[in-house]
């Protein structure tokens, strides 16, 4: 990454924290754009260089941990489909736990605004295609498969439970819960409806 790249990622990153800080304490509808690039001390103009709505900053926190198709494909090309598997979403629950203080915040105020709610799924079917079209090329398939888009909705439920169980008690990190759900998987008896091979179907 160039000098200016990591200077735009920073600005990013500034001004992603500073708005989420107002979200946070003065509401979602009651924070203009204005105050944002006040409170980050950069013109207007520049906010919306970087950031062309507001719903667009709210959802900021959730790109990067949603990138799942990402934290496959830095994972080493020479690992063992599984292994890359598993590394990769350890390491997107690392990412996750990181800003977990604010993410039950963040998704409150997402959950009561009817836009941010609406990108936000948005986000999640895009990063659940490319999280599908990484995991096919790991496994020399393609991702129509059933044995990728299977292994991609195991994983992904999976995060969706620790989500839930996370909520509920917030005195457990994430990322050990994450761990506990993942060896849990090892002695689980999972059922996957297949009709017997001498069935044909229609």
């Amino acid at each position: 990454m160039g000098l200016r790249q990591m200077k735009a990622e920073r600005t990013r990153r500034q001004i992603a924290d500073v708005a989420v800080t107002a979200f946070i304490e003065q509401g979602y509808d009651e924070t203009t754009m204005e105050q944002i690039a006040e409170s980050a001390e950069i013109g207007t103009s520049t906010l919306y260089r970087y950031f062309p709505s507001k719903e667009l900053l709210i959802l900021e926190p959730f790109s990067e941990v949603l990138d799942y198709g990402r934290f496959l494909r830095d994972r080493p090309a020479d690992e063992p489909v599984d292994v890359a598997l598993t590394s990769a979403l350890l390491d997107l629950a690392d990412e996750f736990s990181d800003d977990s203080r604010r993410i039950p915040e963040i998704r409150r105020i997402i959950d009561a605004s009817a836009v941010p709610r609406a990108r936000l799924w948005d986000i999640y079917l895009s990063s659940r295609a490319d999280f599908e079209v990484a995991l096919a090329e790991r496994m020399g398939k393609e991702p129509t498969d059933h044995s990728v888009q299977v292994t991609v909705g195991i994983a992904l439920d999976l995060f969706y439970r620790v989500d839930e169980q996370w909520k509920g008690d917030h005195r457990t990190d994430y990322r050990t819960l994450f761990r506990q759900a993942l060896t849990s998987l090892r002695e689980a008896t999972i059922i996957l409806p297949a009709l017997p091979a001498d069935v044909r179907t229609p």
